[in-house]
This record gives structure tokens, sequence and C-alpha cells, in this order.
């Protein structure tokens, strides 16, 4: 902490800048093992087999596949599907418009098969029975059908400037206009049972009503520092996305190629 800790300051530049955030795409099976992965510590083969056994209980879609997108024809089911999830899911959030599947629809984007989703065979299965790692993987495909049919999150982002005794600070904050799907996904994480990473959002502090050329007194700014940190050692989710992004193998191929390796 700089000497400027319990210093008067002024703020010498405020910037604000209104931000939307689209819904995130659904699942194909790549996208949900490294997200598995981020949230439960499962490796890419578990995931797989968690999903095969939903599939064959007729509890999930056809596992194997590489489209985020669904068809134009499956428009009224998901619809309805999504309607239940809103009213059934402890994480379902109260919403006053019907589901928007606009951003998910597009038949030019799904080749063999469409993007994992649950079915509506969960509104007949008692859910609690399952095992623990179905269930898990599961409730992600309903939070992401919910996400990816909710409304865009919108936020002002804050960029503020303050001078003390020389020294120049730089602020960031935001917040929060609109929450959209964000609310769905906060929902969803605080319902588990471990704290959970972060998506490492830069602007998430929420900073007090700032003007330029307001006096204040600064606590606990420090001077923002850099360092250089040798990259993390892979997980299942990163050399999962390392193999996609070099065009090494097919998501059908991900799990068996991840664990040999790992």
């Amino acid at each position: 902490q700089t000497d400027c800790d319990g210093k008067p300051a002024v703020v010498r530049k405020v910037e604000r800048q209104k931000k939307t955030v689209q819904p995130p795409r659904l699942y194909d099976l790549t996208t949900l093992q490294r997200e598995c992965n981020r949230l439960y510590g499962f490796t890419a083969q578990q995931t797989l087999d968690y999903l095969q056994s939903l599939y064959e209980k007729k509890l999930a879609t056809y596992p194997r596949t590489d489209s985020q997108y669904l068809t134009a024809d499956m428009q009224a089911t998901v619809g309805s599907l999504a309607l239940w999830l809103w009213q059934n899911m402890p994480f379902g959030k109260d919403s006053t418009t019907a589901p928007e599947l606009e951003g998910i629809i597009d038949d030019s984007k799904v080749t063999d098969h469409h993007a994992i989703l649950p079915t509506v065979e969960m509104a007949r299965t008692d859910l609690s029975a399952l095992p623990a790692g179905e269930r898990d993987v599961l409730m992600l495909l309903a939070c992401r059908l919910l996400c990816a049919t909710a409304q865009p999150h919108r936020f002002e982002a804050v960029l503020a400037v303050l001078e003390s005794e020389g020294h120049t600070f730089t602020a960031k904050g935001k917040t929060t206009l609109h929450e959209g799907w964000k609310g769905i996904e906060q929902a969803f994480r605080a319902s588990l049972k471990q704290k959970q990473p972060e998506d490492g959002d830069e602007n998430t502090a929420r900073l007090p009503e700032l003007k330029e050329g307001q006096s204040l007194v600064l606590h606990g700014f420090d001077k923002e520092q850099h360092f250089t940190q040798p990259p993390a050692r892979y997980t299942d989710a990163s050399l999962i996305r390392a193999l996609e992004e070099n065009g090494i193998g097919r998501p059908s191929t991900y799990a068996p190629t991840v664990s040999t390796i790992l």
C-alpha cells in the first residue's frame, strides 16, 4: 500500500460507458466438457460418461455434437421446455417475457446433431434420485437453456482517474442496469455447494458516485503493479480448448485424448 492511504485525492476524470453482454450460446460437447471441468472438476471423460447416461435415460439429447444451435422445427418444443424450466428450476427467475429463441435457432449451423439440451422427461423424473454427477450435468444444461433464451445483460462501466500526493490511481467499476441472463447464472452458482470461480470480469467493483473535480480521501488503494506470471498447468478445460483452437481431433475424441495426455 502506498503512502497515499488516508490522504486527500482529487477525481481528475470519470468515464462512463453503457455495455451489453449477449446471452451465451447453447452447449456442444466441447464447451460442456470445459464448463463441467471448471465448475465441478469433472474430467472430459467423466462429463461424456454422465451425459451418455442421461441420453440413455432420455433426459438429455445426443452428446457427441459440435453444434451450439437448434433447427427451426424445434422452436415450439424448446419454447415450452424453457417455460417449464423457468417455473420449476431453483435458479429460474421470474420473467415477464417469453423465452427469446431467435439467437439459438440457425439451421445452417446444425450439421448431424443440434446443441445439447435437457428434455421434457425432466418433468416426469425424480431428479433427486439421479447419481450426483448426472444431476450436476443435467442442471447445467437446464441453466444454459434458460440463459441462452433470456434477455441480454446490460451495465454501465465506470473508469475513474484520481490523483493524490503526486500519484495517479485508476479505479474501475460497474453498475448493473438490467440483470438479464446474468441473474440466472448467478442464481445457479449460488445453488451449488462449493464456491465457484468467477469469469474474471474486470469491471465488477461497485464505486461510489464520482464527479470530475470532486475531493475525497483514499482508503485501500494500491498503486497499480504488473507481474509476469508463468503459464498455468493444463486442466481438462484448458487442454480441450487448446486442442479445439489448433484443430486437433474432434469433439468425440477429446475425452480419451485428454485423459491420456494428462
